[in-house]
């Protein structure tokens, strides 16, 4: 006989909802691991791809840390690499091995989702959430490619939930314990910018949602707006040591930001990424990698000065690539697919809108949600936009579609019994 208990209900509920998650992910790394094979290509999306498994096999073998000729040491920070590597040393060079682990750290991160809307709200919204971002095609689809995305927003997840923790034991805990938790807080944030630099600013754009938290005297949050930032800077104090070590220079991130930030600000840029200028330049050949990271930094500057119009032209195009409802990389456009995302996120948004709506009064939830969505949508203002660097942040905004969601069945429920 079924039990009829809410909280064991509530429980099979939530592990069916996870196992579902898990099914999908290991189906879709099956799936595309055989269609890649026979296209005679090792991954689904190459460029991005082929770096980080190189490093990561750099690694695995104990090489240098680097990667192209001249050696470039500083391209990529560690994190995604140091994932691969471990899938290496224990799996060998097996690519699928790799994304079938990313599909288990895609439900971890769908589990993390869960908890951080139980913790926020109810069950019942942590219920409907997990079963969005279970079932989510193109999160599903991002999870399991060998691209940093799928264990960035699993950071993104440990980073907001510490910062949620934090709320709880800021206001009555001892002096210690706030210590410790607020510089772990930002140790986490820290680790999440080996992943992906562009978290670096979360350091400072999570300040709102732990300032706006009731309860947290005035003085404690003096100390989180100094600890946040200080535990980030000490978690990348290894990596900075390295790069000087290696080049004379001490780089908390990646000497990639340069020619990153030129792709999206030159004269022949369209808002998408198209880094065939670095080959086509040389400069590489040239200068060292700090000077190169220098050199395509300073261009860019001198870009947005003479050209300030474009240059919000741009802007707007890169926004508009980053908040399409539509797959924009080559190749992947058009089709049903497209028809499917539309409607897709066509009902995520209005979700979205209604989880606002009914959330406004939780402040610190609004910039602990949102926040992440809206400092990637100002990073990709700057260098280049796509869908694929939204999908990390779609996680914690999924929490205010479910939030939405519930609000629409209650009043739907309400206006058909009243």
């Amino acid at each position: 006989m079924l039990s009829k208990n809410p909280a064991i209900v509530m429980t099979r509920a939530v592990w069916l909802l996870l196992l579902l998650a898990l099914t999908l992910r290991i189906a879709a790394a099956v799936v595309v691991d055989q269609h890649v094979r026979n296209a005679g290509r090792t991954f689904l999306i190459e460029g991005d791809a082929n770096g980080y498994w190189e490093l990561g096999q750099k690694i695995a073998t104990r090489q240098p840390y680097e990667i192209h000729v001249p050696p470039r040491k500083i391209l990529r920070t560690p994190g995604f690499p140091l994932f691969l590597a471990a899938s290496i040393r224990i799996f060998g060079n097996s690519v699928l091995a790799a994304s079938l682990l990313m599909a288990v750290v895609g439900t971890s991160t769908c589990w993390l989702t869960w908890l951080l809307a139980k913790r926020l709200f109810c069950d019942r919204i942590a219920l409907i959430t997990l079963a969005i971002v279970a079932v989510s095609p193109l999160q599903i689809g991002s999870s399991i490619q060998i691209l940093s995305e799928g264990l960035f927003s699993f950071w993104i997840l440990v980073s907001l939930l510490s910062l949620q923790q934090l709320w709880q034991v800021a206001a009555s805990s001892s002096g210690t314990r706030f210590f410790l938790m607020t510089l772990a807080a930002g140790v986490v944030i820290g680790l999440g910018t080996l992943v992906r630099p562009g978290w670096l600013l979360w350091a400072i754009f999570c300040l709102p949602a732990v300032i706006l938290a009731p309860g947290i005297p005035s003085g404690r949050k003096f100390a989180i707006v100094a600890l946040i930032p200080l535990g980030c800077w000490l978690a990348l104090v290894p990596w900075a040591w390295r790069n000087y070590e290696a080049t004379g220079h001490w780089v908390h991130t990646s000497l990639w930001s340069g020619p990153s930030l030129y792709d999206g600000l030159h004269l022949g840029a369209t808002g998408a990424s198209d880094m065939t200028f670095v080959d086509q330049d040389g400069v590489y050949q040239r200068l060292s990698e700090y000077d190169a990271n220098e050199h395509y930094k300073a261009l860019a500057v001198q870009f947005v000065f003479q050209n300030p119009w474009r240059t919000v032209e741009l802007g707007l195009l890169k926004a508009g690539r980053y908040l399409s409802p539509t797959l924009n990389a080559s190749g992947f456009t058009g089709g049903p697919m497209a028809i499917f995302c539309l409607a897709w996120y066509a009902f995520f948004a209005i979700s979205v809108g209604f989880g606002l709506r009914s959330t406004r009064s939780h402040r610190a939830a609004f910039f602990l949600l949102a926040g992440p969505f809206l400092q990637f949508l100002l990073v990709h203002m700057v260098f280049v936009g796509s869908i694929r660097y939204r999908l990390p942040v779609e996680f914690p905004l999924t929490i205010l579609a479910a939030a939405g969601i519930d609000h629409m069945i209650r009043r739907r429920v309400f206006d058909r019994t009243a």
